[in-house]
C-alpha cells in the first residue's frame, strides 16, 4: 500500500499507524525516541482542530488510531491512549461535545473511569446521560 513504510525500515506497528492518521508528523514519529504518549500528545490538538474544521476524514483516522492503540496488550499503547488522549477530549467543548459521536458505548465504558476522576460532577452527569449510564447513589 502506498505510504506504508516496509517491515524493513525498523519502524513499529504503532509508528506506522501514526503516521498514517498523522502523516505531517512523519519525522517525528519516526525518531526513534518517540513515544505513544508523544505522538498523542501531537493527536490531541489536532484532533481539536479537525473538529473545528469539520473534517470528518481525519477525525476518523485519529479516533481510530486511539482505539487501535487502547485495545493493544502492551501497556505503553494502551495507557499512551487513556492517559494523553481519551482524559483529555473533555477538557475541550469541541471534543467533549463530539464524545458520543466519534466514542462508541464500550469505549466509553471502559474508559468512564479516567474521565470520572478528572471531570467534575456536571459534565460526568452529562456524559452518562448521553451514553444511557442511570444515576446510583
Amino acid at each position: 500500500m502506498p505510504g506504508l513504510l516496509p517491515q524493513s525500515a525498523g519502524v513499529s506497528n504503532w509508528r506506522r499507524k501514526a503516521i498514517e492518521a498523522l502523516p505531517e508528523e512523519k519525522e517525528f514519529f519516526e525518531q526513534p525516541d518517540t513515544t505513544p504518549y508523544q505522538v498523542f500528545f501531537e493527536l490531541l490538538p489536532a484532533t481539536i482542530k479537525a473538529h473545528r474544521q469539520n473534517n470528518t476524514e481525519r477525525l476518523k483516522k485519529y479516533y481510530q488510531f486511539a482505539e487501535w492503540c487502547f485495545r493493544q496488550t502492551q501497556q505503553e499503547l494502551w495507557n499512551a491512549a487513556g492517559v494523553a488522549f481519551y482524559e483529555h477530549l473533555a477538557d475541550h467543548e469541541v471534543t467533549f461535545a463530539a464524545m458520543p459521536v466519534w466514542i462508541g458505548p464500550t469505549l466509553y465504558a471502559e474508559i468512564r473511569e479516567l474521565l470520572r476522576v478528572r471531570l467534575d460532577g456536571k459534565k460526568m452527569e452529562l456524559l452518562d446521560e448521553w451514553y444511557g449510564y442511570n444515576k446510583k447513589k
